[in-house]
């Protein structure tokens, strides 16, 4: 789920991160990432119901995030964000991991339907960081949970794909 803020227009700089809410993507953070993978997880154990893990992280072959820090790496950070956002439902949760990884959980998925889902979100991320510096990318990972496995099973397999097509260098 989406959250929107009312009263965190004046927030100190410091307070624009936290475990539990991403100020710069209005996205909920890590903390929230926990309750759902665990609160889903029972539902899918309980209901045997799909559901299916998504992650995506900003890659820039020629890393001049490392050279400039957030300066270049936030506003890749926050327009994968409202392109994420764009390509998920209301009833998707999206959050933000870290600097530029990002999760989605998509409930009554399985992982075919998730597939459409990235690579029409991964074409739209390609069009949106097309001009940036750097030469950005968004690498994905996903996994639904096959009988007896748990969601957090199905979240780790997706971290390993995520970690391969990073590392090959681009998808496919």
């Amino acid at each position: 789920m989406i959250a929107e803020p009312e009263d965190l227009g004046d927030a100190p700089p410091e307070a624009a991160v936290t475990r539990w809410f991403d100020l710069p993507t209005r996205l909920p953070g890590p903390a929230f990432w926990e309750v759902v993978l665990a609160t889903e997880s029972a539902r899918c154990a309980r209901y045997h119901r799909p559901a299916t893990i998504v992650l995506a992280e900003v890659v820039a072959p020629r890393d001049v995030g490392g050279d400039w820090g957030g300066v270049v790496t936030q506003p890749r950070a926050e327009l994968v964000a409202r392109t994420l956002r764009s390509g998920c439902r209301a009833s998707d949760y999206l959050v933000r991991l870290g600097e530029a990884r990002f999760a989605v959980l998509l409930a009554e998925t399985d992982e075919i339907a998730a597939i459409n889902m990235v690579e029409r979100v991964r074409a739209s991320c390609g069009r949106a960081l097309r001009e940036l510096a750097g030469d950005p990318w968004v690498a994905f990972g996903w996994a639904s949970p096959v009988a007896g496995q748990s969601l957090l099973a199905a979240a780790r397999t997706a971290e390993d794909r995520l970690r391969r097509e990073a590392a090959s260098g681009g998808p496919g």
